[in-house]
């Protein structure tokens, strides 16, 4: 092979390598408020701030979370606490006798973006079906999520949030569980400016070697 054509080549080579995305970390930073309703859709806070909300037996409490990523994905999944961190809120059941009927009742996840830079839109609503009814013997209640990953642009390519459904009873103790679910990313390949003058370096070989065995030629 020429030693022109070896430039193109290697020049070549190294941009589509130091172009590809590089599965940079991203950190995503922000905070939940969710909210009840039966028939009229209910509005969550659009503020952080620690809030509950309440239904019968059961009881929502927010969150905050910053979480990064590691190879395109990040999980917003920690336990409950108090406060709740890294997770998108959790959902508490007492162990008592009670009777509730949870026919038509629904639940609506608010989800706010602080982070990355440029979020668009900055933050969005999941909507939960309740199922189940807690009786006085024991029973379970279901929140079943839209599941749909809603996708988000950002300065660095674009991002889906997925929400988990969740699932708990009220026997064996008073029962609390986070609300969770991952994000995955999809970043916008840059050329890098190393990329950049590789190529410039073997084009300009490229015209070096042209001239020189034109000028040979003659």
């Amino acid at each position: 092979m020429h030693i022109a054509s070896r430039l193109v080549v290697a020049a070549a080579t190294a941009t589509l390598v130091l172009a590809a995305p590089a599965s940079a970390q991203v950190t995503f930073s922000g905070f939940t408020n969710g909210c009840f309703y039966t028939v009229s859709a209910c509005t969550p806070e659009t503020t952080p701030g620690a809030r509950t909300d309440v239904i019968g037996p059961l009881t929502y409490t927010n969150s905050t979370f910053s979480v990064t990523s590691f190879a395109s994905v990040a999980a917003i999944g920690e336990t409950a606490a108090t406060p709740n961190v890294n997770n998108l809120g959790s959902i508490s059941l007492p162990n008592a006798p009670l009777t509730f009927d949870f026919t038509n009742q629904r639940f609506l996840l608010n989800v706010y973006f602080s982070a990355p830079n440029s979020t668009s839109p900055t933050n969005t609503n999941y909507m939960a079906q309740l199922s189940g009814a807690v009786l006085n013997n024991g029973g379970a209640v279901n929140f079943d999520f839209d599941n749909t990953p809603q996708t988000f642009l950002f300065n660095g390519g674009s991002f889906s949030l997925h929400v988990n459904d969740v699932s708990l009873t009220n026997t064996g103790g008073p029962n609390t569980i986070a609300v969770s679910g991952f994000i995955t990313v999809k970043e916008t390949a840059v050329p890098e400016p190393t990329s950049s003058l590789l190529m410039a370096g073997g084009l300009a070989g490229l015209a070096f070697f042209g001239k020189r065995r034109r000028n040979n030629a003659a």
